[in-house]
């Protein structure tokens, strides 16, 4: 009696374990519960494999490094929040004639808010959005991310308007970007 009653308890704690793993290409199918801690939003398909890596423009005495890297199974418990996923994040360097102007290196890629480079996959699309953060000038960057090769990649920029009309009353709106918000990086 006793090893039956050992064997129902370990079913028991073992099934409760168990994450619903859910093909980030399949997220819109599902009725995600993304607050008791089950869920793994998973990169099964291997989707952001062509972004992992160094990017690197180059236009004149201007450059940009942009870093993506992949994070896997990062635990997600930001507010009401409690899931895992696959992400990626990272940094980016801009020089003007040798001279860095801005430099994220050195960010908590780790850390769940406040990212200056955060990705967020279109599962149905070949161009993928980045949050991007622009924090000489204090703004957010809604980026589109096109593959045009395995080699090249398009970056398509535009202000987060939403961010813009927060900041109105309490903060300095900067004018002008810090970087252009039109470039093809090369794959290093």
């Amino acid at each position: 009696m006793k090893n039956l009653f050992l064997i129902i308890a370990l079913f028991t704690i073992n099934c409760r374990a168990q994450t619903n793993v859910i093909n980030l290409t399949e997220t819109d199918q599902h009725n995600l519960n993304m607050m008791n801690g089950d869920l793994y939003m998973k990169d099964i398909n291997n989707i952001m494999l062509p972004y992992i890596g160094t990017w690197k423009w180059v236009n004149g005495s201007k450059e940009m490094i942009l870093t993506l890297l992949k994070q896997t199974k990062y635990h997600y418990t930001e507010s009401v929040f409690n899931y895992f996923e696959d992400r990626i994040v990272g940094h980016y360097t801009y020089k003007e004639n040798g001279i860095i102007k801005a430099d994220t290196s050195s960010d908590d890629i780790n850390a769940e808010y406040g990212l200056k480079v955060y990705f967020r996959l279109n599962p149905s699309s070949k161009i993928n959005s980045i949050n991007f953060k622009d924090y000489l000038k204090n703004k957010n960057y809604d980026v589109w991310l096109e593959l045009i090769s395995p080699t090249q990649m398009k970056f398509h920029g535009k202000e987060d308007t939403d961010i813009t009309k927060y900041r109105r009353g309490t903060h300095t709106i900067y004018p002008g970007t810090t970087f252009p918000l039109e470039m093809t990086f090369t794959k290093q």
